[in-house]
């Protein structure tokens, strides 16, 4: 197998080849109405089956990210769960107009559509707050988790509640501690029934990240419940951004 340099190099789809593909424009369609957090877990138990398909795998990801269509993208070289060989996981954001659109755009790649991975995908709203990265970088912070967010009745909030938490989270993202915050700002919708809001939390352990989320209002107020998910660092921002 090659080495993990290697085939890190290659997922990162040879961003910097010379002989990199034209720039195609998949879905330019500007009414995108919601993000979705995406989550991959290796589903194959064959390294070889990656390798076969990694260029491939990598070309469609690059083609949706200089679409735009898909950013703030995470990748785990270590992660502790579905660990395949040296490839890493990935976590990332995808815009579509409906669940239905997301999972039709994922469903056609080729990572999902040979069963080499199998995914999971939450609505969240629209990115409010993004990525501090010269104080991130200042503070040395290299691990990121994913925090994925359910609220138990949204329209039952304490307005004070609600501030509380912004308060928080603003002074969290102030600080580097949290990044990308996607949440849905209008409240859930039928578009968005489950999931309310996401951001990742830059901590040197899951117990770490575990115990900035406990800090919340809507934790200690039992109003939200939360799933981390170990991300590994930052990877791709948004092409546009580039």
């Amino acid at each position: 197998m090659k080495n993990t340099l290697l085939l890190l190099t290659s997922l990162l789809i040879i961003l910097n080849c010379n002989n990199q593909p034209q720039k195609k424009e998949p879905n330019q369609n500007e009414n995108f109405t919601s993000n979705y957090a995406v989550i991959w877990n290796w589903k194959t138990t064959d390294p070889e089956l990656v390798e076969e398909n990694l260029r491939v795998i990598s070309e469609e990801f690059t083609y949706l990210w200089e679409g735009n269509v898909i950013e703030n993208a995470y990748f785990d070289l270590l992660p502790s769960t579905n660990k395949l060989g040296n490839f890493p996981n990935i976590a990332f954001f995808l815009q579509a107009r409906s669940e239905t659109e997301a999972e039709s755009i994922l469903s056609n790649l080729t990572l999902f559509k040979k069963g080499i991975a199998t995914y999971s995908l939450h609505p969240v709203g629209v990115l409010w707050l993004g990525r501090r990265t010269e104080i991130i970088q200042e503070k040395g912070l290299t691990r990121s988790f994913a925090a994925v967010w359910t609220t138990r009745n949204v329209a039952e909030i304490p307005d004070e509640s609600i501030q509380a938490q912004s308060n928080i989270i603003l002074e969290l993202w102030k600080q580097g501690i949290i990044e990308n915050v996607y949440f849905d700002i209008e409240g859930t919708q039928a578009i968005n029934t489950t999931t309310d809001f996401v951001f990742f939390v830059n901590a040197n352990s899951r117990e770490e990240a575990e115990e900035i989320c406990n800090s919340l209002p809507f934790l200690k107020q039992n109003i939200a419940t939360y799933e981390l998910y170990q991300a590994g660092v930052f990877w791709l921002g948004k092409y546009e951004d580039q």
